[in-house]
């Protein structure tokens, strides 16, 4: 490896020598990562330059070590060792841990004292031909204003000539596979089925929860950046289906499926029921609560007004943050918070855990709920569910708009529309609050899209609220009836 990306310092800077401009797309630079086209926005010349920025960054903190993780789409390979070259470069040392989850560069950072900064490539959960770039610095998601220097840096090229730093390798997966399973309280065995989607989470999750004493099904854990079967997020119910379909059919405890880069989970039941992850969250919050009473639980404002109401029935403290898991990571830092978590799937342990989020591990814990005594009697996950208080509510509904004009859509929003006998709450958007329900509407942050949700008590106040929202909206988005 150390020879492989030798050789590579050369011909990247090859490469940007003989380009005659480099043009810097302003709209990859998102709210706490960096994501966009591969090849046409984000390419090797925006790695290398990036890399350089990044290591410039670094050495300004005192630091000199970084870690380097990337998935496995496609063009991860080429973008992580033009990333590499640009950081060496630099004057740092790059440990390179392989293609491999976002967790698993987490937890190198929070369990060994090599570093305490990282670079994940990754488009997280988009379609095969996004890639990204996740950065951690002194153990924390960087900020959108960070990113905003790291722009700076980019744009200018001006970097001092420093003396090239090293490069070597680490496998830290069996240290993660080992400490998981050495903490952990399943005291049963679950029949599983594991949906991959052909990213890096597939095998890490089925060499976990095998070693947890699991029967796993693998579905689509082989890695192919190409997403044949779909793309890797488990937040659209469409890609669900096939996890639905084969829980049934085998008969399964559970269906668990994660995302292109291993830090988010969404959940089957053994009836088939999707369980979203902000009731995942309930579970979690009533379960820890026990024991930790008048601790916070932090949500994003995608989430079931259930939770919150949860977390004050078992003498919590609820906060609502905006959307997304630098946010939520933040939040859960800031107010010393038991757990965190995001509609989207994030979900934060910060009790046996360091407060970083992570797919495999949130299954975990809650198998860890799931093979204790329920109300004194060994239950299911529908039996937990069942006894939530129900309410009427739809998925994500993702409205797509142009990337570089989804923010200002959002802005006219929040100055022309009027939600007749609604508290708009604007937090993340515009979280619409009714006597029965709510309705939200805010800019995704990591897709060309605008993004809807909406609760009720029953299905007859969701549509009134929907209707609300339609009205409200309509004029300023066109088509809006194919959505809501």
């Amino acid at each position: 490896m150390m020879n492989l990306y030798q050789s590579n310092v050369s011909s990247t800077e090859a490469l940007l020598a003989e380009s005659d401009h480099f043009v810097l797309v302003d709209t990859v630079f998102r709210d706490y990562d960096i994501r966009g086209l591969a090849g046409s926005e984000l390419n090797p010349e925006f790695a290398l330059r990036l890399g350089k920025a990044v290591g410039q960054s670094i050495l300004n903190l005192g630091q000199n070590t970084v870690y380097i993780a990337r998935d496995g789409r496609l063009s991860s390979d080429a973008l992580s060792e033009s990333l590499c070259s640009g950081l060496r470069q630099s004057g740092c040392h790059v440990v390179d841990l392989g293609q491999t989850t976002t967790p698993i560069l987490n937890f190198a950072i929070c369990h060994r004292t090599t570093a305490n900064c990282g670079v994940m490539i990754t488009a997280s959960h988009n379609p095969g031909h996004y890639n990204g770039f996740k950065i951690v610095l002194e153990g924390q998601v960087i900020p959108s204003e960070s990113l905003q220097d790291i722009k700076a840096l980019i744009t200018a090229n001006n970097f001092p000539v420093s003396p090239e730093g090293s490069l070597s390798s680490l496998d830290i997966v069996p240290s993660y596979l080992d400490f998981i399973v050495a903490s952990n309280k399943v005291s049963r065995p679950f029949k599983l089925v594991i949906d991959g989607c052909n990213s890096v989470s597939g095998p890490l999750a089925v060499a976990l929860f095998q070693r947890l004493g699991c029967t796993v099904d693998p579905l689509y854990c082989s890695i192919d950046g190409n997403f044949p079967n779909h793309d890797p997020n488990p937040s659209e119910q469409k890609n669900l289906q096939p996890l639905i379909r084969q829980v049934k059919s085998t008969r399964a405890d559970l269906g668990l499926a994660f995302d292109g880069d291993g830090d988010r989970l969404v959940v089957v039941s053994q009836h088939g029921e999707i369980v979203w992850p902000d009731r995942l969250m309930m579970i979690f919050a009533q379960n820890l609560l026990v024991e930790r009473p008048g601790s916070t639980v932090v949500f994003d404002i995608k989430s079931s007004k259930r939770l919150g109401e949860l977390i004050k029935q078992h003498s919590g403290v609820p906060v609502m943050c905006k959307t997304g898991h630098s946010h939520i990571r933040k939040a859960v830092r800031n107010n010393n918070a038991l757990l965190g978590g995001e509609f989207s799937g994030h979900i934060f342990f910060n009790d046996r855990w360091r407060g970083f989020d992570d797919g495999c591990y949130a299954a975990m814990r809650l198998l860890e709920i799931l093979s204790a005594k329920w109300h004194g009697q060994i239950t299911s996950l529908d039996q937990i569910i069942a006894e939530f208080k129900e309410t009427s509510y739809t998925p994500e509904i993702l409205v797509p708009v142009a990337e570089a004009d989804k923010f200002e859509i959002m802005e006219t929003l929040a100055s022309q529309c009027n939600f007749a006998g609604g508290s708009i709450c604007s937090l993340d958007g515009l979280r619409v609050e009714y006597e029965n329900g709510w309705g939200l509407i805010r800019a995704s942050n990591t897709t060309p899209n605008l993004t809807l949700r909406f609760e009720a008590e029953n299905d007859v106040e969701l549509e009134i609220i929907k209707q609300h929202f339609y009205s409200a909206l309509s004029p300023f988005i066109n088509n809006l009836e194919d959505y809501i």
